[in-house]
């Protein structure tokens, strides 16, 4: 069983004299990516980043991966290891726009701004999404480069309360987040715990699922170019809402593990528990499982109380959702996202065929629990500031650069500092958003709280508010605003980031910069309102 009919609508088509946007294979098998465990606390591991040719749907496509899959390995540690990785990077430019000449100034670059733009594709760093580690140093650091035929060592502490979930790993360069993101460059990281010896779920058959965004020209390579989200709204055609300098035709391709509409098997009656990745740098996902419920145990990492029954899940991108799904009558399912309005655009984001469910086999079993494990609870401390944080829209700089976003009238300078906080306490954050595009944003090193929002569109019934919940990337309604209650634990300290993870309106500027000062420390007054 495909996409409801209702829901179905054509994608888009591109001249592919080469073949590697054709038809192509689909449907096989979901695989389970290669894992890489933690042994007597410690996961020692290499990761390079080169070009190399991911087969997907039967076509060779030209992408910059990790350890030459797509997406990469699946990392597995405990609360109180210590991860160590070296990021190599190997990456050579690929589809790269040609010098313009005076007699051809179509579909090129003048040689400087080719050669900035060709540098920033190709250096790159690492970011553990989720993780409440040091954002300084060899850590978690934002603020570091990595170029081409360049290495860094980098070493996490995860601290012992870590919640037992799902966190991922992705570059995190200023500037080029979303031509790597749309390469697939990322991959999961689980860190174990009390929730995994929940009996009900420890019997469970696991699945990991990385959805990816894939934005490929004609030769199947994606493309090295300038882009821009659209500042118009224009309805969509095909899910690429952007502009790019010099145009490169080109479309996006939504791989599971490095499959497309790759096939999930289940028995009926059999309960499994999936831990799904939105990787992709600018769709939000309406995920359903056709003919299903989802009995949702843990957002962004941090497990519930009790599961919650639900008929869908939207993951904005950056969100992990993990649920338990029961196989129900035999036959095809479709495992889709539903049409979606992010934007502006005058319609919805197209349906989305993802994979399809197969229930098949002997009646399986198993039970959904009743209770899970005691999350983390916010410590009870008087809120020590409340700031005011306006998103906005303007035209961009550039002519025919379309829109960019900023935060308090500011695109981002890494030698500003936007926020600074105290760690050791609690503050409130409201997010304004007086634009008409959903910004999901996303605070590191800290999960928080929504502790209220306004501005919801009416009918629309992809969202979740309970207060309790906890999250690292909550999106922020057209025309609204979010207040996010936050906790800085008092043992990682530094400079770090806070940005819309929509990936093309970051790297066009809508991040700012925070600081986290050590208890008691005494630093200067923050910007916010």
């Amino acid at each position: 069983m495909g996409i409801p009919d209702a829901w179905a609508s054509p994608a888009g088509r591109l001249p592919d004299p080469t073949g590697a946007l054709g038809t192509g294979a689909a449907g096989e098998e979901l695989i389970d990516l290669p894992v890489v465990n933690s042994r007597s606390g410690l996961l020692e591991h290499t990761l390079t980043v080169a070009g190399g040719h991911p087969v997907v749907g039967g076509r060779r496509l030209g992408l910059d991966i990790y350890n030459g899959r797509l997406p990469g390995e699946l990392w597995r540690v405990r609360a109180g290891d210590r991860v160590r990785v070296l990021l190599r990077n190997c990456m050579e430019p690929s589809g790269v726009p040609p010098v313009c000449t005076q007699d051809d100034a179509s579909g090129c670059l003048p040689a400087r701004e080719r050669q900035t733009l060709v540098h920033d594709a190709v250096t790159t760093n690492l970011h553990v999404h989720g993780l409440q580690v040091s954002p300084s140093g060899s850590s978690d650091n934002m603020y570091v480069s990595v170029p081409p035929g360049g290495s860094r060592q980098y070493v996490y502490d995860i601290p012992s309360d870590q919640p037992s979930g799902l966190y991922w790993y992705h570059p995190h360069h200023h500037g080029s987040t979303t031509h790597q993101g749309w390469s697939g460059l990322c991959g999961p990281l689980v860190v174990e715990g009390a929730v995994d010896r929940v009996p009900e779920i420890a019997d469970m058959r696991e699945r990991v699922i990385v959805i990816n965004a894939l934005r490929l020209d004609v030769n199947g390579e994606n493309p090295t170019v300038s882009i821009f989200p659209t500042a118009g709204d224009e309805p969509f055609t095909r899910d690429d809402p952007f502009t790019t300098d010099p145009v490169v035709p080109a479309r996006m391709m939504f791989p599971l593990n490095g499959g497309l509409r790759p096939v999930v098997t289940i028995r009926p009656g059999e309960v499994q528990r999936w831990r799904v990745l939105n990787a992709a740098p600018h769709r939000e996902m309406w995920l359903h499982v056709d003919g299903h419920t989802l009995y949702w145990i843990g957002q962004d990492g941090i497990p519930f109380a009790c599961p919650r029954q639900v008929p869908s899940l939207l993951l904005a991108p950056g969100n992990r959702a993990e649920f338990l799904i029961r196989g129900g009558e035999p036959g095809r399912h479709c495992i889709y996202a539903a049409p979606y309005r992010q934007g502006p655009a005058r319609t919805d984001r197209p349906a989305l065929e993802l994979g399809t469910l197969e229930v098949c086999g002997p009646q399986g079993s198993g039970c959904i629990p009743q209770r899970l494990v005691d999350p983390p609870r916010m410590p009870r401390l008087p809120i020590a500031r409340r700031r005011t944080l306006v998103i906005t829209r303007e035209p961009s700089e550039v002519p025919g650069g379309g829109a960019r976003f900023l935060i308090n009238g500011e695109p981002f300078d890494m030698d500003r500092i936007d926020q600074e906080v105290e760690a050791g306490t609690v503050e409130e954050w409201r997010f304004v958003n007086r634009d008409d595009f959903q910004h999901p944003m996303h605070i590191h090193v800290n999960p928080f709280q929504v502790a209220d929002i306004k501005g919801i569109p009416e009918g629309d019934t992809s969202w979740q508010t309970d207060p309790t919940l906890w999250w690292d990337t909550y999106r922020l309604p057209p025309g609204g605003e979010v207040t996010l209650r936050m906790y800085f634990r008092p043992d990682a300290t530094g400079k770090t980031v806070f940005h819309c993870h929509v990936l093309p309106h970051e790297d066009s500027g809508t991040m700012g910069t925070l600081l986290i000062s050590p208890p008691g420390a005494r630093g200067r007054a923050s910007t916010g309102a």
